[in-house]
């Protein structure tokens, strides 16, 4: 025989508001609780990814410094090949040969005046994308790029001039290897084989102009402008610095051809 429901009682606790304020207690805490973690996933996952993508490209910016007084230890003939590991953090690492140098100037030969072309080829840069930041080694220097498209130099090329004598290491990355993810990747400079600069000399040279092509063009203006001195014309993409001088000056160019392989 099933137990006997007093339906008084049942109806009793239903309609009694002993709970109520319990009840009440929970959902207020719940919907609390509820916002807390939408705000979470709207404000704080964004500033935490940001904060994290600003680690990643601080951490490769310093690597690539490194990176690049190993291998101008090659291109200034310092060191037969070198080997350097980089970590990874989801991009792509690789070697991209868009850039171009072209420099002219005007060179006395006996008593005459000529305009001549000293140089006219690639530099080729590494380049490290980190998310839409990337980072590269172009002309012995380190160069930043925003997505703003903003170009700051971290690390400030070898190009220098003093006491009528101008010095211009170029440095073509040679190569079409690349690799991307995670994980520590290795960048060899000439590993089959020793690399050696090869120097061209010009002596009682004047006006001089340095043309590079590049996507880290407005860097190499402020390069140009700010560190160099140099009188600067500026286009999209390419940037001019004229050593606009009557002196007789002495240029060395240092040109290093540097095979490279990525892993």
């Amino acid at each position: 025989m099933p137990p006997y429901k007093n339906p008084f009682k049942i109806r009793e606790f239903l309609e009694s508001n002993t709970a109520l304020t319990e009840v009440l207690d929970f959902v207020t805490i719940l919907g609390i609780l509820m916002l807390s973690f939408s705000l979470i996933g709207l404000v704080g996952y964004p500033t935490l990814k940001n904060a994290q993508e600003a680690r990643y490209i601080e951490n490769t910016r310093q690597s690539f410094v490194v990176m690049s007084e190993n291998i101008n230890k090659v291109a200034f003939g310092g060191a037969p090949s070198q080997s350097v590991e980089m970590k990874m953090y989801g991009g792509t690492l690789g070697i991209n040969g868009g850039s171009m140098i072209n420099i002219t100037a005007n060179v006395t030969n006996q008593t005459m005046i000529e305009r001549m072309v000293l140089y006219h080829g690639p530099l080729g840069s590494i380049e490290n994308s980190i998310g839409d930041t990337m980072v590269a080694y172009e002309g012995t220097g380190v160069w930043i790029k925003h997505p703003n498209d903003v170009i700051s130099m971290s690390s400030k090329p070898f190009i220098t001039y003093q006491d009528n004598v101008l010095i211009v290491p170029i440095v073509f990355m040679n190569g079409i290897s690349s690799t991307g993810g995670v994980g520590m990747s290795r960048i060899m400079v000439c590993p089959d084989r020793p690399c050696s600069p090869r120097l061209l000399f010009y002596a009682n040279a004047s006006n001089i102009t340095i043309t590079i092509t590049s996507k880290y063009a407005s860097g190499w203006e402020y390069y140009f402008r700010n560190i160099l001195k140099l009188d600067v014309q500026s286009s999209s993409g390419a940037v001019a610095g004229s050593l606009n001088s009557t002196k007789n000056i002495d240029i060395y160019l240092l040109d290093s051809q540097l095979y490279t392989v990525i892993k």
